[in-house]
């Protein structure tokens, strides 16, 4: 009884609670696509504002109209000194999956930091 009062963070949390890492599941950025291309005449969209959850609508409901429209590209720009849910979002493969299952082709690349570049492609 004395243990759980005298360590009591071992006791609620365990014993190596310090060492787990908070990116466990989340794959990495691949940096294979950076600096690979040129932005200007891309739409540009400004995330700054907006939740990771609308975010994502946004970026789909803006992808779908950049398609319909036969743009050039799209210029998402989130930014990343707040928070980097939205980039990460993007530039993990869910906005890969998300392209395919509505037939987008394109590119997926990025030159800075607080931005991602959709280059889209059509055939």
């Amino acid at each position: 009884m004395s243990n759980r009062r005298i360590q009591m963070d071992r006791f609620l949390h365990g014993r190596n609670h310090h060492q787990r890492r908070t990116n466990r599941n989340r794959p990495a950025p691949r940096s294979f696509r950076q600096n690979s291309g040129d932005d200007s005449g891309y739409h540009k969209v400004d995330l700054h504002s907006l939740a990771l959850h609308r975010a994502k609508n946004r970026i789909k409901e803006e992808l779908r109209d950049a398609k319909a429209d036969r743009r050039r590209g799209v210029k998402f720009i989130h930014g990343f000194h707040g928070g980097t849910a939205i980039r990460d979002w993007m530039r993990g493969i869910s906005l890969e999956q998300f392209m395919e299952s509505a037939s987008i082709s394109g590119k997926i690349w990025f030159k800075e930091e607080g931005t991602t570049c959709v280059a889209l492609s059509y055939n």
